[in-house]
């Protein structure tokens, strides 16, 4: 089977160049495809990928021209291939659609099954592969967030841009086979058609040999992610805000609207520390230094349905426990590794915080590395991507 993989994946050392232009940088989901690459190059040591990688267009970013670059991943040169980019808006959606297809176009092998896998419901990949389609056997869209979900507000003319938009993503859905979902509910809202389908809610993908750390002595509670109104943000910091011992730390990293905010919290309330970008090693070790780690997304918001967070796994995967509301894309399997809060109060939230807070620590160390043997074993880059690889054999 000639597998090609496309989507959005850099290698890390891209990150700090794109934040260097002033790039918006989508960590989360270039961790998972990271993890995705290690696991179809397992079942296909022939995987080819090609790339176009999320830059904020001009004048945030004041590069226009991107040109295509030959990368190589596992040491074989040419099967990493970055599309390159016209960085203007529109035009940069137009460009990533023509460089995705040229590329797919030259993989395409004639005596073979060719099979493509495509990272997001994106108009310029899933445009690229259905307008190939006659020349390939077999599709398997990976959907991490639903398209109504990947970009919300705007202008009139914006909005009737994105209804255009999912007009023609649903025309190349419907030319797709399968499906591989983050979470069981987004079949409610795809054009499924009895298609197939496979759960794969996200994957782990350790960094080798890890530094022992010591955990801190305060009490610290810590939060990575996107820092939005919709993921709860504001919840947990009124809840924080409502603990008054001063053995207590709360801990955020990440971007978003909410940054400002967090800025102007943390200087009335000096318990309060909000990181800087850094790098996902040195943020792996700062989760696994911290007390509990927190997801603050409450279930009573639409969208939790329809995902899974990603960040879950690496909470998991830290050894430290993790406290979260118990979302509708949670899988049951996951019940006795989380520490759930029960209603969606602030005080209920406090309460929970604390109560999980004061555990004895070699408790908390117990849950925390079962947690994390459960990710280790069972949500590997081998295993989750085996489902896919069985799902398009079937095919």
């Amino acid at each position: 089977m000639n597998l090609i993989y496309i989507g959005s994946s850099r290698p890390e050392e891209m990150t700090k160049e794109l934040l260097d232009m002033g790039s918006i940088v989508n960590f989360a989901g270039n961790t998972l495809q990271n993890a995705l690459l290690e696991g179809f190059y397992f079942h296909n040591p022939n995987l080819k990928i090609i790339s176009s990688w999320g830059i904020s267009t001009y004048p945030k970013v004041k590069k226009i021209f991107f040109d295509r670059k030959e990368l190589s991943y596992e040491g074989k040169k040419g099967n990493y291939i970055y599309v390159g980019a016209v960085n203007l808006p529109v035009l940069n959606l137009l460009s990533r659609f023509l460089r995705v297809r040229r590329e797919l176009k030259k993989h395409l092998l004639k005596n073979e099954e060719n099979a493509v896998v495509i990272y997001e419901v994106h108009t310029p990949f899933l445009l690229a592969v259905a307008t190939l389609r006659k020349r390939i056997q077999k599709t398997c869209v990976i959907v991490p967030d639903l398209p109504e979900y990947m970009g919300t507000g705007g202008s009139t003319i914006h909005r009737i841009l994105k209804k255009i938009d999912r007009w023609i993503i649903n025309k190349c859905l419907n030319k797709m086979d399968s499906y591989a979902l983050l979470s069981e509910y987004m079949k409610e809202r795809l054009p499924m058609d009895n298609k197939r389908w496979t759960l794969m809610e996200g994957i782990f993908q350790p960094l080798g040999k890890e530094e022992v750390v010591e955990k801190e002595t305060l009490k610290t509670i810590m939060y990575t992610g996107g820092v939005y109104h919709r993921r709860g943000l504001e919840i947990l910091l009124d809840a924080f805000d409502l603990i008054k011992d001063e053995s207590y730390r709360l801990w955020i990293r990440g971007n978003g609207s909410m940054e400002d905010e967090i800025k102007e919290r943390a200087k009335k309330d000096p318990r309060i520390i909000y990181f800087e970008p850094m790098s996902r090693e040195e943020l792996l070790k700062l989760e696994r230094r911290a007390t509990i780690m927190i997801n603050p997304t409450p279930p009573s918001r639409n969208f939790t349905k329809y995902f899974f967070p990603s960040k879950t796994m690496e909470y998991l995967a830290s050894g430290t426990p993790t406290v979260m509301y118990r979302l509708g894309c949670m899988p049951k399997e996951y019940d006795e590794y989380v520490y759930y809060v029960d209603d969606e109060k602030i005080e209920t939230l406090r309460d929970r915080l604390i109560e999980v807070c004061e555990k004895p620590q070699t408790e908390l160390n117990s849950f925390g590395l079962a947690a994390r043997d459960f990710i280790l074993t069972k949500k590997t880059p081998t295993i989750q991507c085996g489902k896919i690889i069985e799902l398009l054999n079937k095919l």
